[in-house]
């Protein structure tokens, strides 16, 4: 053996695994040994907490040890060690599980064990009768590998979700209701030995500290009420009856109210992220990464199924994991095979080029964008909603996607709309000034045909930011129209003095707006589908640009997109000849326009129209029907 078990020694933090092997990765392998022997007691743990037999725990710990040294060249990043580390554990006590059965005497001869040690270690464990502490060992002792494996990585090794799903080879969806009903299996069990219904904490505690390698590793057990949080999706599927569970293997949709729930049937399938048929990737900055393999996407629409969007995207492709995370306050990417996350100035886009898909897309839109990519449309059930709702949809290769809907809780308050990596990754901050502050100020000029165009508004960047700068707009077309928007509505007033009124942000469409959660160049594509527009795409100078060009009756209306900076640079207008009739030049500032915000006029003319859905003005525009 290489070292025998219970030997106490100085507490190494994880970070320093993560030193030590970087400098082994490096070529210094003689620091090899030291690694194993820092990390030899918190593997012992982890492997005893699955596999609650101490034989079989050091010969998983010699097994994996061997193991590290044998397959050390194929880790690349010192950061990923320990989870790389469990991994490995993990398969050894997956492949003796199939040919090694449990021993019930393996309790009774542990239970004897605990009993004969003197009581060396501190809190919780030292108070507690031996019978107690029996119970609570037997209970874990029910539970199967799977189990007590996502109970260790999750209480005693506190693994993120993410982090856990990757160990183990599933969905972190799919994790998180292991997780649940885990934590609900034990809460049963030891309920029925006579412990509270509020005991699990205290029960996991005892036996995180039962299971330690030495006493400081013991005193540092803690266990929190976040850490036992799986959040409400999750935990709404979690209690979901087996009959349940089919349903949702074969594509169904989920609409959690008052738990509530229900199928789809027929032609009708749910269909979670980018198009089947397009090769999803992730990237940064538009650069490809890698395919993927198996997909999670996490939607939530804050203000219902007409507002913002945001998003987290989980792409796995063997031992790779990226995690593009767009909440409310930031642009994240995190890629597991590197030194951490990133956060961008733009927001995720398909390196493809194909439109990104929403969830709660109308059947019209998705068949409308189909056509245009030239594949058979996805057909789903219509969802509409006013009020703030969750969608989670999965795919895994070679099985039927998944999706469901939680409503009415904010989503911002998990877990997974936070961060959902390692604390020891670094962040970097790749934003630019203008984006770091979150909002700006744009002004456009520029002309059509005989008419001089000029504009001014602010744009926000982000949900969170939308709520205290909200965007704003105001725009004037020669002598002929004017056109305002802000967050207490919108009109455009022509020559006549006749106003049309429209819902806040109407005028946005065919601009960009960041705030409501896509890449500028989603934004103008799916707005020009919304119009029954069709439209073109491609990508210039190394991804650093793109042009989408609408094609009208008309002529074209093409868009120059500034893909890193997410925005739009030009619009030019093209008549049927093909010659240019007109162009808008955009300007993005730090500071406010002169005169400050643009307040929607409080006293209308008694002719007026109102109108609920966005007009696509620039359309209009080309169209001579503005």
């Amino acid at each position: 053996m290489l070292r025998a078990p219970f030997v106490g020694c100085e507490v190494i933090e994880q970070h320093d695994y993560n030193v030590l092997a970087e400098k082994a990765i490096q070529g210094q392998t003689e620091v090899l040994p030291v690694l194993a022997e820092s990390v030899y007691d918190s593997l012992r743990s982890y492997v005893f907490r699955i596999t609650l037999s101490e034989d079989m725990t050091d010969d998983i710990v010699q097994e994996t040890i061997l193991e590290m040294y044998k397959i050390f060249g194929q880790l690349r990043n010192g950061d990923r060690f320990w989870p790389w580390l469990c991994k490995i554990a993990l398969n050894k006590i997956r492949m003796q599980s199939r040919t090694q059965t449990r021993q019930k005497h393996l309790l009774q001869q542990h239970a004897e064990q605990l009993a004969a040690k003197p009581a060396n270690l501190e809190g919780l464990a030292n108070v507690i009768h031996d019978e107690i502490k029996q119970t609570v060992f037997e209970a874990v002792l029910t539970l199967n590998d799977q189990q007590k494996a996502v109970l260790s990585m999750r209480c005693y090794e506190n693994m993120p979700y993410s982090q856990i799903a990757q160990v183990m080879g599933m969905s972190e969806l799919s994790v998180r209701i292991l997780f649940f009903r885990t934590k609900n299996k034990l809460q049963k069990l030891l309920f029925n030995s006579g412990f509270g219904k509020k005991s699990l904490v205290m029960a996991l505690v005892l036996f995180g500290k039962m299971t330690a390698s030495s006493e400081a590793s013991a005193a540092q057990v803690c266990i929190t009420s976040s850490t036992l949080s799986v959040g409400a999706a999750a935990a709404t599927l979690g209690v979901l009856t087996t009959k349940t569970v089919l349903l949702l293997t074969t594509a169904s949709v989920v609409t959690v109210g008052v738990v509530a729930h229900e199928s789809l049937n027929g032609n009708h399938a749910a269909q979670s992220l980018s198009n089947p048929s397009s090769s999803m990737v992730a990237q940064d900055s538009g650069r490809i990464l890698s395919p993927y393999t198996d997909m999670e996407g996490y939607y939530y629409y804050p203000q219902g199924s007409s507002g913002p969007v945001m998003m987290r995207l989980s792409v796995s492709k063997e031992d790779k994991t990226y995690q593009t995370l767009q909440n409310d306050t930031g642009n994240y990417l995190f890629d597991n095979t590197h030194s951490g996350a990133v956060i961008r100035n733009a927001r995720y886009w398909n390196p493809d080029l194909s439109v990104m898909q929403l969830p709660a897309d109308s059947p019209e839109l998705e068949t409308f964008i189909a056509a245009i990519e030239h594949r058979n449309p996805v057909l789903r059930r219509p969802y509409a909603a006013s009020k703030a709702f969750l969608m989670v949809a999965s795919r895994t290769e070679d099985k039927p996607d998944t999706t469901f809907t939680l409503q009415n809780y904010d989503a911002l308050m998990e877990e997974r709309f936070h961060y959902n990596w390692s604390s020891q990754s670094a962040v970097q901050d790749r934003r630019d000034a203008i984006h770091r502050q979150g909002w700006c100020s744009f002004t456009m000029t520029g002309y059509y045909k005989d008419q001089h165009i000029t504009g001014q508004g602010q744009m926000p960047f982000y949900y969170g930011i939308s709520q205290t700068k909200p965007a704003w707009l105001s725009v004037k077309i020669g002598n002929q129209t004017e056109l305002y928007d802000s967050a207490g509505g919108a009109l455009k007033k022509d020559s006549s003095g006749i106003v049309t009124v429209y819902g806040p942000n109407a005028l946005f469409a065919g601009l960009n707006k960041p705030w409501m959660g896509l890449h500028c160049l989603d934004s103008v594509r799916r707005d020009a589908a919304a119009a029954s527009v069709p439209f073109q795409a491609q990508l210039l100078a190394d991804t650093a640009a793109s042009k989408v060009t609408l094609l009208l009756k008309e002529g074209k209306i093409e868009y120059l997109l500034n893909m890193e900076q997410d925005w739009i640079e030009k619009i030019t207008f093209l008549d049927a000849s093909g010659n240019a009739c007109g162009e808008i030049l955009f300007a993005y500032s730090e500071t406010r326009p002169a005169g400050g915000a643009v307040a929607v006029p409080t006293s209308l003319p008694s002719a007026q129209t109102l109108i609920k859905q966005p007009v696509n003005w620039l359309i209009k525009l080309a169209s001579e029907s503005l």
